[in-house]
């Protein structure tokens, strides 16, 4: 049995920087709110104005609760090379990409992943802190559900333009590209066939992109 350990967690800072726009823009979006109900209830009949203080009251607090999960996000989320796949959480995803999906996984400069001179003010905004830093291409055959599918519950700036894969922004991309390369060598091994018949490659993925 194959008891290889997990590699480590590398949160996704692509994500988080989505999670820190959006925390801080939902609070303050829910205490107007709040605040809203509160002045009408005090200034007006709640008698004449109950039906809309209700639908304000749960506005607020549906807000609100998604400013708090937002912030609570921001170091949830993560990249995990497992032993038979690569796993990508959220809060609100558990997404599990089985080794037989992967074709190759390699390094980018970001600048040339979402060229500066072609992105609109708000994106580069967003993308500003990654300018200059390396991300982790992850090129699949097929995503385990479809991408408009994914798209909810992962930021559109983790998907590469080009390719089907996605983008990934750690702090070591170094360190996730040779845990991802490990585990799936290992996983390629446990799946050969027994001695005695032709053996698969015994690179991975970094390997075989190397002798192209």
């Amino acid at each position: 049995m194959n008891t290889r350990k997990a590699g480590r967690r590398h949160r996704l800072l692509l994500y988080q920087r989505l999670m820190d726009r959006l925390w801080g823009v939902t609070l303050i979006m829910g205490l107007l709110l709040a605040a809203v109900w509160w002045w009408n209830g005090y200034l007006i009949s709640a008698a004449i104005h109950a039906p809309y203080d209700t639908l304000l009251a749960l506005a607020a607090v549906f807000v609100l609760i998604f400013a708090a999960l937002a912030f609570l996000g921001r170091s949830m989320a993560y990249v995990q090379a497992r032993r038979d796949h690569l796993r990508v959480v959220t809060p609100f995803l558990q997404l599990k990409i089985s080794y037989r999906r992967l074709r190759t996984v390699h390094p980018a400069d970001f600048h040339n992943l979402f060229p500066p001179s072609q992105a609109k003010w708000a994106e580069h905004q967003f993308f500003e802190p990654f300018y200059g830093k390396t991300a982790l291409v992850v090129e699949l055959n097929g995503f385990p559900m479809s991408r408009k599918a994914l798209r909810f519950f992962l930021p559109k700036q983790m998907f590469d333009p080009q390719l089907n894969g996605l983008v990934l922004v750690v702090k070591d991309w170094m360190a996730l590209s040779t845990e991802i390369d490990s585990s799936h060598s290992a996983w390629r091994q446990a799946q050969s066939p027994r001695p005695g018949t032709s053996q698969p490659s015994p690179h991975g993925l970094l390997g075989t992109l190397k002798k192209k």
